[in-house]
């Protein structure tokens, strides 16, 4: 049972980091151990967290010195506050859990299960010194319609504030005084935020602060600063989780230009379904059973999409209905919405990459690099993917260029590549790239990607059967990764198909390499292999990782110059 003893803000799930990986790792846990005894089995929570570490679709890197506590983490937070799985007498998968691993609608099952997340609840203690009393999603989104947008910067620092719900004007009051505060301040906004993060951190521990009560358990060092460095880290954490999670109901996307979060258009009537049918203060249990009867039944709160007329005007939007269709039951007209949500989805993305071949996007997609780099973005990993994405559809002159990662109705990323694929597959007529990005860097760098992407790319040469190439980006490339590339290209590995074709390039010189494309008007893809190619073999005669990499970096500027 969690703590909230210590807790003043309202806190995100960090583990697992997206609510995705819940249907896998349920799936896995029921699949080995259902009815066993998990509550202080110590040999059974390990032993699951060994299967899940050695799953094909497990993407940590280490291996914990704690298994049972690792094991713990990954299953004791989301999965269990969110009703997918009962622990108590002994494993259990419940009703939601059981939806959610059919993958059908799984964004209307993460809605109901997030909306009915409320604290306090029977699975977190209440604290003594904060009167939680809030359902956090669901005035997140009450949050973002009422105010329009709201920032990444604008949830850490205000949203996770709310505790409760007797505080939501306050914190509408305090987020407009922000944004004002903003246009009036001399300074730089970097400088801004800096201090009125520090002056509500200061608020929010004050009672903590003034008792000397510095300490944390990220660090040694209980000085004020390191306390409020700690905080901040925190915070933004947590309103990196939350995002990642509110997102999952695909209710709320980011707002192109300025990646603020807003009520997507496609969903306006169903965000104001719930907050006009959903009760917004937390129920109070009388007993354990009462709570998990209402958390596990995927079906005990509404949504706007279970009424049968409100389907049928959304498909008649879409298409015209076929003999019979009009009596077909709710579950039935849900499939057929489904289909065209698909088939929207697809001409959105087609309709998007004509917008992007007109390279009238080509400062926002600076811009968007700019944000990942000065850490702005609200989920930088996801957005690297998609702003690479759009770069070589800018770039065009491809036969494909897909992304796996995964976009919503409005156009907008929603999860990254799974992790039995490259994040982009491009094709040309004679020759195919695969982009691999990554935020990593040092030794886990190495770790994360050494044996992923080397896969990847004799997977993909494989599919396409044509010379392969692989563009690899990160902030910065390790030595380590360097190295191991370098070397990689040398040898022929059977398992890769051969010697892989990996030119590692750093964000910073990715975005000088599409800005060259852009520059020198890139038309010609024989061009492009020509300059792939001519990098590989540099590889082959350098002496050494090192000096390869500079010359790479040197070559950058003259790729697309006829």
């Amino acid at each position: 049972m969690a703590n909230l003893s210590k807790s003043k803000t309202i806190f995100g799930f960090t583990s697992p980091r997206t609510i995705s990986k819940i249907i896998p790792e349920i799936g896995l846990l029921c699949s080995s151990f259902e009815g066993k005894v998990w509550s202080g089995n110590q040999e059974l929570q390990a032993e699951f967290f060994d299967q899940l570490f050695h799953s094909s679709f497990y993407e940590g890197e280490n291996y914990p010195s704690d298994p049972a506590f690792a094991a713990r983490d990954r299953i004791t937070r989301a999965p269990q506050a969110l009703g997918f799985i009962d622990l108590k007498p002994v494993i259990n998968l419940t009703s939601a859990g059981k939806l959610l691993l059919t993958e059908k609608r799984i964004d209307e099952t993460f809605t109901r299960q997030l909306l009915k997340f409320q604290l306090p609840s029977p699975y977190h203690l209440q604290s003594r010194t904060t009167n939680f009393f809030v359902k956090p999603y669901l005035e997140l989104i009450r949050l973002i319609l009422d105010l329009g947008s709201l920032s990444k910067t604008e949830l850490a620092i205000f949203f996770l504030q709310l505790v409760n719900i007797s505080k939501y004007d306050v914190i509408i009051k305090k987020i407009i005084a922000f944004r004002e505060g903003s246009r009036s301040y001399p300074g730089s906004r970097k400088m801004y935020v800096h201090e009125v993060f520090e002056r509500e951190i200061l608020e929010i521990y004050g009672n903590e602060i003034e008792r000397g009560d510095t300490a944390t358990r990220e660090s040694e060092d209980s000085s004020l600063k390191e306390f409020i460095r700690t905080k901040k880290s925190n915070m933004k954490d947590y309103a990196d989780a939350i995002i990642r999670y509110v997102r999952a109901t695909e209710l709320v996307t980011f707002e192109k230009k300025t990646l603020r979060l807003i009520i997507s258009p496609y969903k306006t009537e169903e965000v104001q379904f719930i907050l006009s049918n959903i009760n917004r203060e937390p129920t109070e249990y009388k007993t354990l059973s009462e709570f998990k009867e209402y958390m596990f039944n995927p079906y005990s709160i509404p949504l706007l999409s279970d009424d049968k007329t409100m389907l049928i005007h959304k498909i008649e939007g879409l298409k015209k209905f076929g003999p019979g269709e009009l009596d077909l039951g709710i579950e039935e007209l849900k499939n057929i919405f489904d289909d065209l949500k698909i088939t929207t989805q697809k001409k959105n993305i087609e309709e998007k990459k004509i917008e992007l071949r007109s390279r009238k996007e080509f400062q926002d997609i600076l811009d968007v690099f700019q944000s990942i780099i000065d850490k702005d973005a609200p989920d930088p990993s996801l957005f690297l993917e998609w702003n690479t994405w759009r770069s070589f559809v800018m770039l065009n002159y491809a036969r494909r260029i897909d992304g796996n990662f995964i976009m919503d109705l409005d156009g907008m990323p929603l999860n990254t590549a799974p992790g039995n694929k490259p994040d982009l597959e491009i094709e040309f007529d004679d020759f195919a790239i695969m982009g691999e990005v990554t935020l990593s860097s040092g030794e886990t760098q190495f770790k994360m990607e050494g044996d992923s992407v080397p896969r990847h790319y004799g997977n993909f040469k494989r599919l396409v059967n044509r010379d392969t190439y692989c563009i690899f980006i990160a902030p910065n490339i390790s030595q380590g990764t360097l190295a191991f590339f370098y070397n990689l290209n040398k040898n022929y590995t059977d398992l890769y198909g051969g010697a892989t074709r990996i030119i590692p390039l750093s964000l910073e010189k990715f975005i000088e390499f599409v800005q060259v494309g852009v520059e020198n008007n890139f038309s010609n893809s024989s061009l492009l292999k020509t300059w792939l190619e001519n990098q590989w073999q540099s590889n082959q005669t350098s002496q050494g990782e090192l000096q390869w990499q500079q010359l790479v970096h040197q070559n950058v500027t003259t790729w697309a110059v006829a």
